[in-house]
């Protein structure tokens, strides 16, 4: 009789475990599609977005505020990491005008504040790019 029982639970639990895997890369996908829109909204190739390093690396870059290549080995550093993903978060936020509140939003739920970013109506402020970013995305 218990045997029964456990066989219909467990079959439950890997319904519910296959239900929120496809939850999980439905929203992981929302959010690649959302770092590709805040590319093209910078004036970048949406694929830089979706690219680990390259996208750290050039949302440095677009700011030009910091050197994009220390940041971005300071970024893979444990602990160190933290203070250099605020300030991408920071950067990122500057880009669009936005303030302190989205400067928190985008370090602590990047994936859902880029999403909000890429979908929504921010528009990066051209003023805010760096020279050299608007030169080579407008070149080609």
């Amino acid at each position: 009789m218990f045997d029964v029982l456990a066989d219909s639970s467990s079959g439950a639990s890997a319904g519910a475990a296959v239900f929120f895997l496809l939850l999980v890369f439905a929203l992981f996908a929302f959010a690649l599609i959302g770092y590709w829109k805040v590319f093209e909204k910078i004036g970048l190739p949406g694929w830089m977005g979706i690219v680990p390093f390259v996208n750290v690396y050039m949302l440095f870059k677009a700011r030009g505020q910091r050197e994009p290549v220390v940041w971005l080995i300071l970024s893979v550093i444990p602990f160190v990491n933290i203070v250099a993903l605020w300030f991408l978060s920071s950067d990122t936020a500057e880009l669009f005008g936005k303030d302190l509140g989205w400067k928190l939003f985008l370090f602590f739920l990047p994936g859902v504040a880029h999403m909000v970013l890429g979908y929504g109506s921010a528009q990066a402020d051209p003023t805010a790019i760096s020279p050299a970013v608007r030169r080579d995305a407008y070149a080609g």
